[in-house]
Formats: C-alpha cells, structure tokens, sequence
C-alpha cells in the first residue's frame, strides 16, 4: 500500500464532483481516453500533438504524472487530495482502476475511490512532512505502516453494506460479459477471433 499526494482538484464545482462520485482525476480532460495507453511516451505525445510548443522537460513531466496515475497507483492504495477552495486535504482508499468518464470541462481521466475522512492543510503537512505549495500534480508520500493503517478507519455497518452491494454489482457486471463472450464464441468459426475472445475472457477472470 502507498499513499499518493495528487493535486488535481480544480473549481468547487470540481470538488463537488470527485465527492459526488467517488472519483480522482488528473485533469488533462482536453485528452482523449488514454485505456491503451502502455507506455510514458504515448502520452507525451497525445499532449505534444495537443500542444506543439509543449516539448521538453515540461512536456515529459506532465506525461509522467499522467502515466503513474494511470499505471502506478494500485487499488488499496491511499491518496491524499487537497482541496482549492477549502482549507482541507481529502484522503480516500483507491478502488478501481483507470476510467475514462466525462464528467466536466475539468474531469474525465478518473480512478474510483472510497473517501475516508478530512485533514486540515496544516495538520496534514505537519504530520507528513509535506509542501502542499509544491508544483508537483502527483508524487509519493514518504510515511511509515503504522500512519497508514491509522488513517483507514473502522468501517461502519452502512459502509461494509454499500461495499457488499457494489461487489455484487461487479459480480453481475462479470457474470452478464462472459454471457456475451460465450455467445459470441458459439457463434464464429474463425480461429483468429475464437483466440482473441479467449484473451478478453482471461484478462476478466485474471481481473476478478
């Protein structure tokens, strides 16, 4: 488990809606879906294409923080966001993988998490040696176990509920797109799409 700074929350309006939907982002929501993306300089150049004068070191910082929030943070892994418009950090449990999902002018490139509580700014950079006004969007926060599992509180009954009831949404979600990948495997004769249907069923039971 790691615990991640990311300061990419943007207007009010903003924050409400990662609270709201249980979201992170990264901004950069001018990009398209960034899914396939495998390696740092993809998105390096989805953002020089973008912007053209954009090359260089600010160019390649930009990318990195864009790919290490796509690929590096894990789920169970915590974050730390602060917020803009009040004097507080929000700091949740990461549950779900890279999504692509329009949700502002702001947001589209989200991680699902779960949110566990507030810190104050001061509080928060006392306790973890931190400087918020740092230029970084995204880095890691340098802290001991024993902070960590101080920070993922005791879930109430509501939570553990809400939590089982997502999973077996999941669990639905699995159950109906191996229906589809078996019917269509029923359906095709031919040994190139049998094999890829067989790749995509694998990555879904790898996935759960």
């Amino acid at each position: 488990m790691k615990f991640w700074l990311l300061k990419a929350a943007g207007t009010l309006e903003d924050e409400e809606i990662i609270l709201e939907n249980s979201v992170i982002t990264i901004g950069g929501a001018e990009f398209p879906d960034l899914s396939g993306i495998k390696e740092k300089e993809q998105v390096e150049k989805v953002i020089i294409e973008k912007y053209p004068g954009m090359k260089g070191k600010l160019s390649d910082k930009w990318a990195g923080e864009i790919f290490f929030f796509i690929t590096n943070i894990k789920k169970g892994d915590l974050v730390a966001v602060p917020l803009k418009t009040r004097n507080e950090v929000l700091i949740g449990k990461v549950t779900g993988d890279y999504e692509y999902r329009q949700l502002s002018d702001f947001i589209s490139h989200t991680r699902k998490v779960r949110w566990l509580k507030t810190i104050s700014k001061g509080e928060f950079e006392e306790e973890y040696d931190v400087d918020l006004n740092s230029p970084e969007a995204l880095s890691l926060i340098n802290t001991d176990f024993q902070k960590l599992s101080e920070l993922v509180e005791v879930k109430s009954l509501e939570t553990i509920t809400q939590e089982l009831f997502l999973a077996l949404e999941d669990l639905n979600l699995t159950r109906e797109k191996l229906l589809e990948l078996t019917s269509r495997l029923a359906e095709t004769e031919e040994i190139s799409e049998i094999r890829r249907i067989a790749e995509e069923m694998e990555k879904i039971l790898e996935e759960n």
